[in-house]
């Protein structure tokens, strides 16, 4: 499953990635804290959208992502 970098706030084109909280091979629960991206006005944790395992970092920390763009692939 593609996991993509949301719209978080009105006119966001890009958000930083910028601590994964789980690394490749860890499980995590939907709902479970994921990843922490920091816009223009927010900072934010975004949650796994399910069940599964993070497969693959697509997006490293401190690098930018735009919107729509997927930053890690998830088993379920």
């Amino acid at each position: 499953m593609d996991f993509q970098m949301p719209l978080l706030a009105a006119g966001q084109e890009t958000a930083l990635v910028t601590r994964w909280l789980k690394a490749p091979g860890d499980h995590c629960a939907a709902g479970e804290p994921l990843v922490e991206v920091e816009t223009e006005k927010v900072n934010s944790e975004l949650e796994a959208p399910s069940d599964g395992i993070l497969e693959e970092i697509l997006v490293p920390e401190g690098q930018a992502a735009p919107v729509g763009a997927v930053i890690a692939r998830l088993s379920t």
